[in-house]
């Protein structure tokens, strides 16, 4: 994959909804991790952000993004890691 193909919208929402779904994998198995949480809040802001997306679907990240941040609002607060960082400043370059 090439280094730029990080910043496709098709392949951060491909990427948060599998962290989605694994998600749910996990928490059926009665194992909570936060951290997974996190970098899925983090992937919706991203896509939520974008101007080459639908605005359909950035209302709908964003919904998604509000929902999971007060989810996570009783925890300490845990930044997105630097790599989701980039993407997100690339993505508003676009």
């Amino acid at each position: 994959m090439d280094k730029h193909d990080a910043t496709r919208p098709d392949l951060l929402l491909s990427a948060a909804l599998y962290l989605v779904s694994r998600y749910a994998t996990a928490a059926s198995q009665g194992q909570v991790c936060r951290r997974l949480a996190v970098s899925i809040q983090c992937h919706l802001e991203i896509l939520a952000e974008r101007g080459d997306v639908s605005g359909l679907v950035r209302d709908t990240c964003a919904l998604l993004a509000e929902e999971w941040r007060r989810s996570l609002a009783h925890e300490e607060n845990v930044a997105c890691g630097p790599a989701l960082l980039a993407l997100v400043r690339r993505a508003k370059l676009r």
